[in-house]
């Protein structure tokens, strides 16, 4: 800067030469003090500049600390009630506890989504959402997956919903589901997905197509070969079916059929329906009944 200032000053640092008059040396005093004037001026004004941007800055990290303070260091935006809704099987607390959320926590320390997936984790949860219910009220809005069948393995009796996710592996067969036997899930767990397992979705396709009122009848659906499933009823008999529709179409015939056995003291080991148009019926024991029995042609 000390060079710039030599260059600029240069002519005006020279000594008055002799003989100039008293007016042309005031002259030449004032052109050097204008000079310096203009130079100082020209400095100060980037340091002007330098010292208002300063005090923004601090001014603005100044209302940002305070903001801070305000929104997340007090009372003021703490959630003060929290709501569950959708749970039919799960309890409030456990998912709570699943969520990681509680009373008094800022809202905006809130990651929905980091909630949702969190939740996620628990088979029984299909879906979740987290909404702010006006300021101060947090709602967890959950969907349950329900079971439709049971698949036995060993002793143990898997609880499936309908999207194929085993939701359960400690259940010891007390609720009313149908109960799936053959399907090979020794190294499935709770959580798992059975898409792409065959078994399932044919097993699934029977529980779905024959309904309530036969299923109320049949104690398990045995599909160790998914191509030909046997059924066992509740009453104890064994059935091969031709079809699903088959069966369906049949199952009244065969319901009948039964009856007229015990009328006449026959207990059936099986029953076999794979026959073009007849029940073929082999006995545990033979008290004079036929073994073969057919009505209207079996329909």
């Amino acid at each position: 800067m000390s060079d710039y200032l030599n260059r600029t000053n240069r002519a005006y640092r020279q000594p008055p030469k002799q003989g100039l008059s008293d007016s042309a040396k005031d002259k030449l005093r004032h052109k050097f003090y204008r000079a310096r004037l203009y130079t100082f001026a020209r400095l100060v004004r980037p340091a002007k500049m330098m010292g208002f941007v300063l005090l923004i800055t601090g001014l603005c990290y100044l209302s940002i600390t305070q903001l801070r303070h305000l929104f997340f260091a007090t009372a003021y935006f703490e959630i003060k009630k929290l709501e569950v809704v959708g749970n039919l099987t799960l309890d409030r607390d456990y998912i709570l506890k699943m969520a990681g959320i509680a009373p008094a926590l800022n809202i905006f320390s809130i990651d929905r989504e980091a909630i949702r997936q969190r939740l996620l984790v628990e088979p029984l949860i299909k879906d979740a959402s987290i909404d702010l219910d006006g300021l101060y009220s947090l709602r967890i809005a959950v969907t349950e997956r329900v079971p439709v069948l049971y698949a036995k393995v060993g002793i143990a009796f898997y609880e499936i919903a309908d999207d194929g996710i085993i939701v359960s592996t400690e259940g010891m067969g007390e609720k009313q589901l149908p109960i799936i036997t053959g399907l090979d899930l020794r190294t499935s767990r709770s959580g798992d997905s059975l898409v792409g397992n065959d078994g399932y979705y044919v097993a699934r396709n029977w529980v779905k197509s024959l309904g309530s009122r036969i299923l109320e009848n049949i104690s398990e659906i045995n599909f160790l070969n998914a191509q030909n499933p046997y059924l066992i009823l509740t009453s104890g008999e064994k059935v091969f079916p031709k079809s699903l529709e088959d069966f369906k179409n049949r199952y009244d015939f065969l319901r009948a059929l039964l009856d007229n056995l015990r009328k006449n003291n026959v207990e059936p080991f099986y029953l076999d329906m794979r026959a073009p148009s007849e029940i073929v019926v082999r006995p545990r024991k033979n008290t004079g009944a036929t073994k073969r029995e057919q009505g209207s042609n079996g329909r």
